[in-house]
């Protein structure tokens, strides 16, 4: 082959290497993962879950994007309430939960529930790239809200409640299980009814009525979404018992929830 031919096609070799060294770098820079950019708040969950009206209240809002946020009110009260914010800080990595179920940052809020309760009670989270959306609340009657106490695992530990309270709790490990006692008459219906998933928490809960000697009476796993609740006619007056564990081999600080024990007519 003459020379400049050599030369020629040695400048196209050379030509072409160059380019697929070239295209091979902007693949490589194309494929280096975006920073997250900040969006608006999203709340994920709220803890506690519910509070009684009327009373002080400090709440743990987890969620994603909540460091920067300027503003956080409760809607759907006579009027709007605003909170203060007295800390902000990493959510911390809960073993087994995504950061989009359960959140990696937090707010912890301080706030006075109005007197009266609201049927519809949310949390909107504010900063400057914009809202959340609203979170839900419960608020609870005032006197009817009483709080889970340990230990409460089992059938000579049960917690006596009474019909129209509502149980604030939390399932600490996945062996946790809470008991309850309530008192009931013949002829009237206990029921009991979990709030979790609804609220944003992470609890898989599962619900069973025992008799006071321990015979099964009726069990449930799935009502509302996740959240269990049972129901009994009762026959003969006496003691029952409530309990409440999770169906999964996970324990979180989110796992709250909110157990309504009514008897009603």
């Amino acid at each position: 082959m003459p020379r400049p031919a050599m030369r020629t096609l040695l400048l196209l070799v050379l030509h072409v290497f160059a380019s697929s060294l070239s295209i091979s770098g902007a693949s490589a820079e194309d494929k280096k993962p975006d920073e997250k950019k900040p969006g608006a708040p999203k709340v994920v969950v709220v803890l506690p879950l519910g509070v009684e009206a009327g009373t002080t209240n400090q709440l743990t809002i987890r969620g994603l994007d909540l460091t920067n946020a300027t503003r956080v009110r409760f809607i759907g009260a006579a009027e709007t309430i605003e909170a203060r914010i007295t800390a902000r800080e990493p959510g911390g990595k809960l073993d087994g939960f995504d950061a989009a179920k359960v959140g990696d940052q937090k707010l912890v809020v301080e706030f006075v529930a109005p007197a009266e309760a609201a049927p519809g009670f949310e949390v909107v989270v504010t900063s400057a790239l914009g809202d959340s959306t609203p979170h839900a609340v419960a608020m609870v009657p005032a006197g009817r809200l009483v709080a889970e106490k340990e230990p409460d695992d089992g059938f000579r530990d049960a917690q006596e409640v009474r019909p129209g309270q509502t149980v604030r709790g939390l399932i600490a490990s996945p062996d946790d299980v809470d008991v309850f006692a309530v008192q009931v008459e013949a002829g009237r219906t206990l029921r009991a009814e979990v709030r979790a998933e609804r609220l944003g928490g992470t609890l898989d809960g599962s619900l069973t009525l025992y008799s006071d000697k321990g015979q099964i009476l009726a069990t449930n796993d799935d009502s509302v979404g996740r959240d269990p609740s049972v129901g009994f006619r009762v026959t003969v007056t006496g003691r029952y018992l409530i309990a409440l564990s999770s169906v999964t081999e996970k324990a979180a600080a989110t796992h709250a929830y909110l157990l309504d024990v009514t008897v009603p007519p």
